[in-house]
């Protein structure tokens, strides 16, 4: 193989980039498809006979960080924990050493005293302690030897070393699934976390719904509105304000956009085998295609990766014309959505109201059964 910039294409493509220096917002990069805990909603427990047990090697990580000069963030994230790779301080020092922001997602099940101390030294930007499991009973789980009790005195830990080093970074968020099981006891995070001394308290969905459980277990909805669900979200908000700590929820309702969170345009997912994908919910760590509900259907789509960092560069993976064409739609519906008239062009006449239903495409066949679509 060719070594990088030897070939006449490559040296042209990356006079390209170079004019524009970061002109990717985030690199995602899958070092561990390992976890310690497991939770009934986790893929990892759901698939267990097929899943695919891994680290990404040091050389594959390299492969990747020659191009770090690219990318604004290096997010440190995948289907399993960064903690569980031994290579992760080296890393993490490699993508701070290329002037880049950084994000390591965990469970923070790993988090013990040595590893708070190298991660504290390292410059990391920000740390984000993602609670997968469906925490029925708050109050009791912070009692015995619960995992989550455990999780969180080395959450405390962690932002005690902080503070004696007088760091501000990495900034420390808090994360939590919303599900029909723990909504109402949601506002009881809030005062936890201001006394942890996180940065942010931040709650997601169970926006990947591999089985029957699962959708039933979500707390967004399609049409009907769930007004119990909706007075927590403004408790949370409420007391968030109260204790001046920052509070990020998402909507509660699908409603398509115009493009995902995982942003194809300017996002790369590398998965933890080297793959080079569009987003994570294309490129899951188990053998075979990928299940889903979906408006309480089921779909299967295929795996989805347009190259390997092991076999090919990147810049000669991100021109292939395959790449390009999945990416043009959501170009496209990004040109509709900035060409959409304002409220203010419809009420000065400067546009039409029949400008307001300017037409985009679909997303590509594999999105549109994936709730990322719909701002989940």
């Amino acid at each position: 193989m060719l070594g990088f910039l030897e070939c006449p294409m490559l040296k042209g493509l990356a006079k390209i980039f170079q004019r524009h220096q970061r002109n990717f917002e985030a690199f995602q990069v899958e070092i561990s498809s390992y976890s310690s805990p497991d939770c009934e909603t986790c893929p990892r427990a759901i698939f267990a006979e097929e899943w695919i047990f891994q680290n990404m090697s040091m050389a594959t990580f390299q492969n990747i960080a020659r191009h770090f000069a690219l990318a604004q963030w290096i997010f440190f994230q995948g289907w399993g924990d960064p903690l569980e790779n031994p290579e992760i301080i080296p890393m993490l020092q490699i993508a701070k050493g290329a002037g880049c922001k950084v994000r390591l997602t965990t469970q923070g099940f790993l988090l013990d005293s040595s590893l708070s101390e190298s991660l504290i030294a390292s410059a990391l930007d920000l740390l984000v302690i993602r609670f997968e499991g469906v925490i029925r009973d708050i109050e009791e789980s912070l009692h015995g030897g619960s995992e989550f009790n455990h999780v969180l005195q080395k959450i405390r830990d962690f932002i005690d070393r902080r503070g004696r080093r007088h760091e501000k970074n990495p900034r420390v968020t808090l994360s939590f699934l919303m599900t029909r099981l723990n909504m109402a006891g949601l506002p009881k995070l809030v005062p936890l976390a201001a006394d942890l001394g996180v940065d942010e308290l931040a709650f997601s969905h169970l926006d990947y719904l591999p089985n029957e459980r699962c959708n039933l277990l979500r707390a967004f909805y399609h049409e009907s509105r769930t007004p119990a669900f909706e007075k927590t979200v403004d408790q949370l908000q409420e007391i968030g304000r109260q204790y001046g700590i920052s509070t990020r929820i998402p909507p509660l309702q699908a409603k398509e956009v115009f493009v995902c969170e995982p942003n194809p345009l300017r996002r790369v997912f590398f998965a933890v085998d080297g793959s080079v994908a569009p987003c994570p919910y294309l490129r899951i760590p188990k053998r075979g295609d990928l299940p889903r509900i979906f408006l309480h259907r089921k779909y299967t789509v295929p795996q989805m990766a347009f190259g390997n960092i092991g076999q090919e560069d990147f810049l000669a993976i991100w021109q292939k014309a395959s790449y390009e064409e999945f990416r043009n739609l959501f170009g496209e519906r990004r040109r509709a959505e900035i060409n959409m008239p304002s409220i203010f062009d419809l009420l000065s006449g400067d546009r039409s109201l029949s400008d307001s239903t300017i037409s985009h495409p679909p997303f590509p066949a594999v999105c549109q059964s994936c709730y990322k679509a719909y701002g989940i």
